[in-house]
């Protein structure tokens, strides 16, 4: 086994974030509110290194009877303490582990050791998928690497998802070359191959994908209590202003095309009101996470980027069944020209950026290409 670089032990605040109310869970939390797609420590950290580990359970605790799939990305290595640990959730049928696989050897951790942390990771959840992020030109994307990235997913997973590396710009770039030969490699190994992490999830949970399959708005009184000002057109949810965090979580939570007339920020933030907090989705996820100091430190690490994150202790959402209440009362949105940047790129005229593919690398959905995956999960008390 590969001896991984030492990181200062630190247990980042595991017990303790249910001391405080908007970190648990509210039972009486409205249906939607319990059927947000949502990523657990997907910030600086890793939600299975032994720092961070105890807070990844506690959260996934308090999540157990969430109704919508829960997404775990890791690249940590195989560690006995922490696989006992995370024995405790494995029964949550939510969970989906995405694996990054890279043959880079972050963190010092070799490509062998991160196969057997996949094999053991299968055993605790059997929805633990081989994540090639990120593929970099010039350094993984040889026909060679991209073979073992196929080769182990269909060995020990079954599924593989696509990665690119993000351009300053939140743009993640795979050349198509590569991109097409990595999903011919997979067809061919019958490894079934996703280019976004919510197409997966949805083909394994058997739900519509939250990304693609878009059409007529619905919880559009949802959108007006979290203090959205919105109108509707052709189907589209239009804001007058907003961040590609906006655009994210009105997606997921309308299944519908999100237009925005003036697209101040390419920042995952959202706009709503909630004071102090801080709150993010991805293109896939909405994201309840605790952004520490301690990592792998891996060399193309982009939260190192982002302003409000890099290397700081920040707090970033909430349990998603407490969106409702932390709204309430906060009368006070996030102040976007604090920030320096906005992730835009400045030679795109503002009257060009209006939608997700305006600003970041739409990607086609393969939640459809395969047969049906076993069936739904169910909520377990």
């Amino acid at each position: 086994m590969t001896t991984t670089n030492k990181l200062p032990l630190t247990v980042i605040n595991a017990p303790e974030i249910t001391r405080d109310p908007v970190m648990t869970l509210e039972p009486g939390a409205p249906e939607w509110a319990q059927s947000i797609p949502t990523s657990i420590n997907d910030t600086y950290g890793d939600p299975f290194i032994p720092e961070q580990v105890d807070n990844t359970i506690a959260k996934l605790q308090e999540l157990r009877f969430h109704r919508a799939p829960l997404a775990i990305f890791t690249k940590a290595g195989p560690d006995p303490e922490v696989l006992r640990k995370l024995e405790t959730v494995s029964h949550l049928q939510q969970i989906v582990v995405y694996y990054s696989l890279t043959a880079l050897d972050e963190g010092g951790i070799s490509f062998d050791d991160r196969v057997r942390m996949i094999k053991e990771l299968r055993a605790l959840f059997p929805n633990t998928l081989v994540f090639t992020r990120p593929i970099i030109r010039g350094q993984n994307d040889d026909p060679a690497t991209l073979r073992r990235f196929v080769e182990v997913a269909a060995e020990h997973t079954g599924y593989l998802v696509l990665g690119g590396l993000h351009d300053p710009y939140k743009k993640k770039r795979i050349q198509i070359p590569v991109e097409d030969q990595l999903v011919a490699y997979c067809d061919e190994a019958r490894v079934r191959s996703f280019h976004k992490t919510s197409c997966a999830a949805a083909h394994l949970h058997g739900t519509e994908c939250w990304v693609h399959d878009l059409g007529a708005p619905r919880n559009l009184e949802v959108v007006a209590e979290l203090g959205y000002e919105f109108a509707v057109s052709d189907n589209q949810i239009v804001l007058a202003e907003g961040t590609t965090g906006d655009i994210n979580f009105l997606r997921m939570l309308t299944r519908a095309e999100i237009f925005i007339e003036n697209l101040k920020s390419n920042y995952n933030l959202l706009t709503i009101p909630t004071g102090e907090r801080k709150l993010e989705a991805t293109s896939s996820w909405f994201a309840w996470s605790e952004n520490i100091e301690v990592c792998l430190d891996c060399s193309y690490c982009i939260i190192k980027q982002i302003e409000y994150l890099k290397k700081m202790r920040v707090q970033i959402g909430v349990h998603p069944t407490r969106l409702p209440e932390i709204v309430v009362g906060a009368g006070r949105r996030i102040d976007l020209d604090q920030f320096r940047k906005t992730k835009l790129r400045a030679q795109d005229p503002a009257e060009k950026r209006h939608r997700y593919e305006d600003v970041r690398i739409a990607k086609p959905c393969f939640s459809h290409r395969y047969p049906a995956a076993p069936a739904p999960f169910e909520v377990r008390a």
